[in-house]
């Protein structure tokens, strides 16, 4: 799949599929519904097509770095949430990488079960116990450790990134993001592209607010995160707020003219970047168990606040797997992963193929 963009276009072909060649203004919600919104036809097999997916991505809004334009119609539709089945089946694949490659980011639903969710929930609330009384009986600050067990993260009062092992439950929870995800990591990074992150960010009532950032160097393509929810995350719960259409030049410099040029302390004051996020058409991505927030690492976004208890906070866990192109350089969070898994896994090793059963 290749996919390429100017001010108001894109075009795709997919082995002879043409799929639209112009995209309309961000500001015709109805004609972006039209466009992105389409139906699967029945018996078209989920499996990813070698031929297309090992092609390198061509996906950019390079052109219209001087151009940005952000609406409310616009994120609206970049996170309407996609069924997995859809981004599962050829046709649905094509047009929600289409979608990605414009927009940045989308939401897939029921890329988990709920029963899946549940036991690595527990799972992650263990292992999070056991990583704090590590971090404690080892007389080390856990406000700055960085280590074995969490990974670097910013605003980490009531936050924690908690590194995982490749096995059990989260071996099935990665095969699980392959069989739902598998076409649109092909078309977006690629076969070969390497797991640079593999975590649980779980945050508890009073989490600040994150600063607005991207996860990525450089403004080239080719490296994306995918955040599951193993619960439901409501608006109080402090979810992760995306920037659509930032991926780019024009959304750096944006940031960059409109954020609060405060240090991390200012987080801890709630709505101190409510402007900000406004001038840059943010949302809140409240979803569903068992949803993938999946943005491209250029893109601008941050974690929530999450509110107090009596507020409708609640403890919000977000299993995160990001993959990278070869030579891409992850920053921050998007390289929390055990040193056992380092350089060990590519998008490949998750896919399903037509004759497996999920």
């Amino acid at each position: 799949l290749k996919l390429g963009s100017n001010q108001h276009s894109m075009c795709a072909s997919v082995a002879g599929l043409q799929l639209p060649s112009a995209v309309p203004s961000l500001t015709d919600g109805s004609a972006l519904d039209e466009l992105f919104v389409w139906t699967c036809s029945e018996g078209e097999e989920a499996a990813v097509e070698p031929s297309i997916a090992a092609q390198a991505p061509q996906v950019s809004c390079n052109d219209a770095d001087a151009h940005l334009q952000l609406s409310a119609a616009a994120t609206a539709l970049a996170v309407e949430p996609w069924a997995a089945q859809d981004a599962r089946q050829f046709v649905g694949a094509c047009s929600s990488a289409v979608h990605f490659g414009f927009y940045g980011c989308c939401v897939v639903r029921d890329v988990m079960s709920p029963a899946q969710c549940d036991a690595l929930a527990d799972y992650v609330d263990v292992r999070l116990a056991e990583a704090c009384s590590f971090v404690e009986e080892s007389g080390l600050d856990e406000a700055t450790y960085v280590g074995d067990v969490f990974g670097k993260l910013r605003c980490r009062q009531r936050r924690w990134d908690i590194k995982l092992p490749m096995e059990g439950l989260v071996l099935e929870a990665m095969q699980s993001l392959g069989f739902s995800l598998g076409q649109l990591l092909s078309a977006a990074v690629g076969l070969d592209a390497l797991l640079t992150e593999l975590s649980c960010i779980v945050s508890d009532p009073g989490a600040p607010q994150q600063p607005l950032h991207s996860d990525s160097r450089s403004h080239d393509p080719g490296m994306l995160s995918a955040l599951v929810a193993l619960q439901e995350v409501t608006r109080a719960m402090g979810p992760t707020v995306l920037c659509p259409q930032t991926h780019c030049l024009a959304g750096s410099e944006l940031l960059r003219s409109v954020r609060p040029h405060t240090d991390e302390t200012a987080a801890r004051v709630l709505g101190y970047q409510d402007r900000a996020i406004e001038e840059m058409s943010g949302t809140h991505v409240a979803c569903q168990r068992g949803s993938a927030v999946v943005y491209d690492s250029r893109l601008i976004h941050c974690g929530g606040a999450n509110l107090s208890s009596a507020e409708g906070g609640a403890r919000r866990r977000m299993f995160v797997a990001t993959f990278a192109m070869p030579g891409k350089v992850p920053r921050g969070s998007a390289c929390t992963i055990r040193r056992d898994v380092i350089g060990r896994y590519r998008v490949r090793d998750f896919l399903v193929s037509s004759g497996e059963e999920q």
